[in-house]
């Protein structure tokens, strides 16, 4: 939006830089800015302690290399047969070289390379994305990281590290939660000076001297841009939750050019499904036990029809199908199907989703009757149960190319159904931009004062190897702080500020007040950001009386439901001796972590 175009227009705050979007790739550029001596404003759509986009919920594996060469040739061949600027790759497979020495240096990490450490049961954990692709060349010398030993990865251990660079820089950096950017503003010459953000239902415009840089996520809670962009009817998110396209709306108002906006990943069971979610909810990114594809069960979309070899290991969602890596086509659900031997198999796999899901299976005294309560042509699914138990007795599956020792002919009898749904790790489309982070026109020019970074225009062209997101977000997260940072400044001739409340810092360090017998305890354990607790003992020291949760930011939807019962089991144990909670092991450490710290200031 032109700054021409506003009625009474009067610039409401100052800063150097504009980060839009405090997940991985705004926390680096912002952080980045701010050694350069710039006055830096992070502003989020999300509330605090959900910050942080899909860098907090992600894997946390970060792509490196031994060998730069080779690298460059599995890179290429990932993007193969599409194109993409030559800079660009080299730009990238340059930082991926320099990624361990990136995370001693900047992350004050003591990187853990999955390389040296192929026994490593977490390494074994994901061995079939380590690599993705182990025929393509250069594969073998492709390295992951962590930022810690790689006892447990999903633990937001990056995502931590990432903000804690930010929380360092407080004297320079100002953090705005629940304040989303709705406008970008550009002078008469198109450069881009600034932006309007809404905040306690205020609308502010914030003059950026520099520029702005735009780290606002992808699309994947977004249902309209989902079937514009994807061609899917519905996709469950398993990542944030405030991911809505907003870097597509913001710079398509600059006059940005859109690329890769077809590309997503789509982790999870088969290829790319999680069980089935109410609305607004989290997808749960689960595993594809061997039992879900070998014996008597399937999975059948819409028609009560197979549509894909259900034993093929996807690459982020991808199936080979002619030699050629893509999404299959996805219908608004799935279901798996099964029978009773094969349920007393699945019941034995310690997995809390799939025994959730088994909870929930929809079961039938027959094939007929399963087909009517899934709304199926009776006589289709019929066919589907003849034809999965007559390839299985040929064992040759010759339709999908199922292997045959996986495929059991179903028993007549019990059959049971679990719902399933695509699902959406990341979407990759967004903004063009090149090298230097900047973020381009249909022409190629490069809009002054606007750079990029993160999923939001993803450099992402094909095939999507594990690891590679997390790295591109440092790379040319530090990039685009870096290079805003050495933009002239833009003058104006006054600023009109707002009120205190409204333009103050949404972070600032905090003094927590204890009386006599009480102690404090911090954690950075959980799913959320810091976790501090108020342990109240008695006299002699010698038993906790009361637990208060001073500070915390764990998930509603799963964190928050298991704070209080497990405090009070740890209150009636005097002790944090006590089980976690199933399902909620992050913030079950959070909670055990911050009391241990509190207790062990009483010597």
């Amino acid at each position: 939006m032109l700054t021409s175009q506003i009625k009474n227009f009067k610039w409401q705050d100052e800063y150097d830089v504009i980060v839009i979007g405090f997940g991985g790739a705004g926390a680096t550029a912002a952080r980045f800015a701010a050694d350069k001596n710039c006055r830096v404003l992070l502003t989020d759509v999300a509330p605090a302690g959900h910050e942080g986009g899909n860098t907090r919920y992600c894997g946390q594996m970060i792509a490196g290399t031994k060998n730069r060469d080779s690298y460059k040739k599995y890179y290429s061949q990932m993007t193969a047969p599409f194109e993409l600027d030559e800079k660009v790759i080299d730009t990238f497979v340059e930082g991926v070289a320099n990624m361990q020495d990136y995370l001693v240096k900047y992350l004050s990490a003591k990187p853990f390379s999955f390389l040296d450490h192929k026994s490593s049961p977490v390494v074994q954990s994901v061995i079939n994305d380590f690599p993705d692709y182990p025929d393509y060349p250069g594969a073998s010398e492709y390295d992951m990281y962590t930022v810690h030993d790689g006892k447990q990865i999903e633990d937001g251990a990056l995502w931590k590290a990432a903000r804690n660079e930010v929380l360092k820089r407080l004297d320079r950096i100002t953090v705005w939660y629940d304040s989303p950017a709705v406008h970008l503003l550009q002078n008469s010459s198109g450069r881009v000076v600034g932006a309007v953000i809404k905040r306690k239902k205020h609308n502010i415009y914030v003059h950026a001297k520099k520029g702005v840089v735009l780290t606002a996520g992808g699309f994947e809670n977004d249902p309209k841009r989902i079937q514009d962009f994807l061609g899917v009817p519905k996709m469950v998110p398993m990542g944030t939750l405030y991911n809505k396209g907003d870097a597509i709306k913001l710079s398509t108002e600059a006059g940005a050019d859109q690329w890769h906006t077809g590309i997503f990943n789509g982790g999870g069971l088969y290829h790319g499904l999680t069980y089935a979610v109410t609305d607004g909810e989290r997808g749960i990114l689960s595993f594809t036990w061997p039992q879900l594809y070998t014996g008597s069960i399937f999975v059948v979309g819409n028609d009560g029809t197979r549509y894909f070899p259900e034993d093929q290991h996807s690459k982020a969602g991808y199936l080979f199908i002619h030699g050629f890596g893509r999404h299959p086509y996805l219908t608004t659900q799935s279901w798996i199907i099964f029978d009773e031997k094969q349920r007393k198999q699945l019941e034995q796999i310690q997995d809390p989703a799939l025994q959730n899901a088994l909870k929930t299976a929809i079961s039938a005294a027959s094939v007929s009757q399963l087909a009517d309560k899934l709304k199926f042509d009776v006589a289709t699914f019929k066919q589907t149960v003849r034809d999965f138990n007559e390839l299985a007795k040929l064992g040759k599956d010759y339709p999908f190319g199922r292997k045959g020792e996986t495929m059991t002919s179903l028993d007549d009898g019990k059959i049971y159904a679990i719902r399933l749904q695509p699902a959406a790790l990341n979407t990759q489309g967004g903004p063009r931009r090149n090298e230097k982070a900047e973020i381009l026109r249909s022409d190629g020019s490069a809009i002054k004062g606007l750079y990029g970074a993160g999923e939001a225009g993803s450099i992402t062209t094909n095939q999507y190897q594990a690891g590679q997101d997390v790295a591109e977000l440092l790379i040319f997260g530090k990039i685009a702080g870096e290079n805003v940072a050495r933009e002239d400044n833009d003058l104006v001739s006054s600023i009109s500020p707002l009120a205190k409340e409204f333009l103050m810092s949404d972070e600032k360090p905090v003094d927590y007040h204890a009386n006599a017998n009480q102690y404090l305890g911090k954690s950075d354990q959980g799913m959320g950001n810091e976790f501090v607790v108020k342990v109240t003992v008695n006299d002699n020291k010698s038993k906790i009386e009361k637990i208060e949760v001073v500070k915390q930011s764990e998930t509603k939807e799963i964190g928050q439901k298991i704070i209080r019962p497990l405090l009070n089991n740890i209150v009636k144990a005097n002790s944090t001796d006590v089980d976690a909670v199933s399902g909620a092991s992050l913030t079950s450490n959070a909670i055990k972590s911050a009391v241990n710290d509190a207790l062990a200031k009483i010597k």
